[in-house]
């Protein structure tokens, strides 16, 4: 997108888009910064989740145009050269593979969220290292769509969390919230935009916190980018937002059950490199993790863990769907919050006995099952 994709139109935008899933719905948690963890069937916010990124790197300096939002009488856009600070790109590091106590199962996950739509963190790193400006990150996360300018006042009103103020005091607050100052402006004015349209999609604050007392550096952004919504087929998109994807976004239908165009899955880079939560791992004790599935899902399990869980991947390495004991199938972003996996990008490992006897002669690490390619796991399983 560039400033010739936002457009002018009278009046507020219109939010008669609608969506129907069969998400289950996870309670509500107020964490420091957000994540669109699940959803309900209206597909609305119902949980946050905290991550951190920030730059350590000595900055160099770059300029690119940007739109701002400012429209007259004739509905002319003006538009601001502005400037983007950004840096070097950190060094990859290899993944450290996790050896546990015998009997154990080690899940490995990429990502901190749902993995739909935009990475906050994501924005983050492309507006660092890239010097991509708030249209050119909106373009990537909700490809196919456009940046419509609404003409929203800064006297205008709305309503979130039953707290009314003006746009710019709530969605100041919003972003707040969600991202701190310590971002990149750009990816400030991303998740501005992306958050009005959000509430324009669903007609009233679905979830989203106020934090208040945001600083001017968030002020100007929101402000800067006041009234421009991300638009599909002449209405606002459902423009979710998560902490970190791990190398790709999912696919709407992967994670929830809608197939939406502009929520498709597309690679993204510097979560490698960058993201903390690229390389997760969290460990259970097989005994445990059995009666955690067999309490959840009301089945009984045999055989070792590979029998227990069977993953299915969807769009970018995402769990779409996994097999409980060969008879309970269900999403993979449910079993991610049943097991408190940080991501719906998961693969697991079952480290036995013999496994590690085996280890402690060769002297060598195991090789994981997050090292082999998904096909190979799910065979395995």
């Amino acid at each position: 997108m560039n400033e010739t994709d936002v457009q002018a139109v009278l009046g507020p935008a219109d939010s008669r888009s609608s969506l129907q899933s069969g998400a289950d719905a996870y309670e509500v948690a107020d964490l420091r910064k957000a994540d669109l963890y699940e959803y309900d069937d209206s597909l609305m916010l119902v949980r946050y989740e905290a991550v951190d990124s920030e730059p350590d790197e000595t900055p160099t300096t770059t300029t690119a145009t940007t739109t701002a939002v400012t429209v007259d009488s004739e509905n002319n856009i003006t538009t601001v050269t502005s400037v983007v600070t950004t840096y070097e790109e950190p060094v990859i590091t290899a993944r450290e593979t996790i050896v546990a106590e015998p009997d154990s199962v080690v899940f490995y996950s990429s990502g901190y969220g749902h993995g739909v739509g935009m990475s906050q963190n994501g924005a983050n790193f492309y507006a660092m290292y890239d010097g991509w400006t708030y249209d050119q990150i909106l373009s990537l996360y909700y490809p196919g769509t456009m940046l419509v300018q609404t003409g929203t006042s800064e006297w205008e009103t709305m309503t979130v969390g039953g707290k009314t103020d003006t746009v710019v005091s709530i969605l100041s607050q919003i972003v707040n919230n969600e991202m701190g100052d310590s971002f990149s402006v750009e990816a400030i004015k991303a998740q501005a935009v992306a958050a009005y349209t959000y509430y324009l999609y669903n007609g009233y604050g679905a979830g989203m916190i106020c934090k208040p007392n945001p600083s001017e550096k968030i002020v100007d952004a929101v402000r800067s980018v006041l009234g421009i919504v991300v638009y599909y087929e002449n209405a606002p998109a459902l423009t979710s937002f998560y902490a970190s994807s791990g190398g790709a976004t999912a696919s709407c239908k992967d994670i929830f059950y809608a197939d939406l165009p502009y929520l498709q899955s597309v690679p993204v880079r510097h979560d490698e490199s960058s993201d903390p939560h690229f390389n997760c791992s969290k460990v259970f004790n097989a005994g445990v993790l059995k009666s955690t599935l067999e309490n959840t899902y009301h089945v009984a399990l045999t055989g070792n863990p590979y029998d227990w869980i069977q993953l299915e991947y969807g769009d970018g390495g995402y769990v779409a769907s996994a097999l409980i004991g060969g008879q309970v199938r269900v999403k993979g972003n449910d079993l991610r919050g049943v097991l408190g996996l940080k991501s719906p990008k998961f693969e697991f490992e079952y480290q036995t006995a013999a496994a590690q006897n085996a280890e402690n002669v060769n002297g060598s690490d195991m090789t994981s099952q997050a090292e082999t390619p998904a096909e190979e796991s799910t065979q395995d399983m």
